[in-house]
């Protein structure tokens, strides 16, 4: 079922903001006061840490619903067996590409910093950087754990594809369509109650997982949160593009009461995070549901009044949103890391390192453009396919759809 005008401009540009906001959030992480980040600033601050906690409300899943809406805007273009295999060029090539090339940066990085922040002397800081960037483990994935994620929610995408033929399963997708358009604000609080069950029972399972003993709990564990938790996300964006009506009941169009809900629980949210009782973190983790679901579907409403229409300057955003994202990790942990030497005001130092961070991802993925082996390494862009004028308002070389 086609929903709206064929280029939908909006959604590449909420995409690429959604990204690129990862710069600002882990930028706030390394000041925050009450979640540990990878490295910590000795100068913590609590608005930088409200900041951070209202930003991760609503970034990942927002990204997983726009994902989804891409995933099914393509399969309606494409078989599933030829979408899949780009899936896997398109993410893999660049998920092993940033494996090899910026996690032991990273790596190195988070343990030198140990050494500019006191908490080990440097030789020993050194030490522990040339063990970790030769011995390779899950914290090399880091922040490129979206991309398996992604992976794995196409192909779970493509199999429930399979199975929605039979009559069973496609009956029971007619009447919750019904249902939906006929009750959209009853679908709406479901949804929401349900998503949040939903990130209660990750974080429990999540939580009893890593304190039991051996590996393969531990394992599944991290495979549970957070690869589990934005899965429903990710359907929900699926649902918005398969069935037009019902993206029209649930998208914010108008009025103040979705907004108004959507920002007090990020607000609750923000301020829950990083409590240390079990009853607030569960707590956390329902209104965190909450807030996601309905701040992403306020996004969409205003990206669809606001962005949608061509404009050469957020294409260039969109086209380096993919190479910002990969790099904007070690480039901030690295950037971040003199500032422990110094005392500044952590906001001006915050403000300095998003700035910069911006600037050197997007200059290298300018210099990445020119190179169709790069491109094609960090962007998954086949070197078959000569890079378009970014000028023209066509679809993005780099776009992860």
């Amino acid at each position: 079922m086609s929903a709206g005008p064929a280029r939908e401009h909006h959604w590449d540009s909420l995409r690429a903001f959604l990204m690129i906001l990862g710069i600002p959030y882990h930028a706030a992480m390394v000041y925050n006061a009450r979640v540990l980040w990878d490295i910590r600033s000795p100068d913590q601050s609590e608005a930088l840490t409200f900041l951070s906690g209202l930003l991760v409300t609503f970034r990942m899943p927002a990204f997983f619903i726009v994902a989804g809406y891409f995933a099914a805007l393509m399969l309606e273009r494409r078989t599933p067996g030829d979408w899949l295999r780009g899936r896997f060029t398109r993410l893999g090539i660049p998920f092993l590409t940033a494996l090899v090339l910026v996690a032991p940066v990273q790596v190195a990085l988070i343990d030198l910093n140990a050494g500019f922040s006191s908490a080990v002397a440097m030789t020993t800081a050194l030490h522990h950087a040339g063990q970790d960037v030769t011995h390779p483990n899950f914290s090399w994935i880091a922040h490129l754990w979206f991309l398996p994620a992604l992976l794995a929610y196409s192909l779970l995408l493509v199999l429930l594809l399979r199975q929605a033929r039979t009559l069973h399963f496609a009956a029971f997708l007619t009447r919750a369509h019904a249902f939906c358009l006929a009750n959209a604000r009853l679908a709406l609080l479901l949804l929401v109650l349900l998503i949040s069950a939903w990130e209660v029972v990750v974080y429990l399972s999540h939580k009893g997982l890593l304190g039991s003993e051996g590996f393969l709990p531990y394992l599944i564990g991290h495979g549970v949160d957070p690869y589990l938790r934005y899965l429903p996300f990710f359907f929900v964006g699926v649902a918005l593009r398969s069935a037009p009506g019902i993206r029209g009941t649930l998208v914010w169009q108008r009025g103040w009461a979705l907004p108004a809900f959507g920002l007090a629980a990020a607000v609750l949210a923000s301020l829950l995070r990083g409590r240390e009782t079990a009853a607030l973190a569960i707590a956390h983790n329902a209104v965190d549901a909450a807030a996601a679901l309905v701040l992403s579907l306020v996004l969409i409403g205003i990206a669809e009044r606001f962005w949608n229409r061509p404009d050469p300057r957020v294409e260039r955003i969109v086209d380096a949103s993919f190479s910002i994202y990969l790099l904007h990790h070690p480039l901030i942990i690295g950037l971040s890391a003199p500032f422990f030497l110094v005392d500044w005001p952590p906001i001006l130092e915050f403000l300095l390192v998003c700035l910069a961070t911006f600037l050197l991802s997007y200059g290298i993925h300018r210099l990445i453009r020119r190179s169709p082996l790069a491109l094609f390494l960090f962007n998954g862009v086949s070197m078959h396919r000569k890079p378009r004028d970014i000028g023209q308002p066509q679809s993005p070389a780099t776009t992860l759809r």
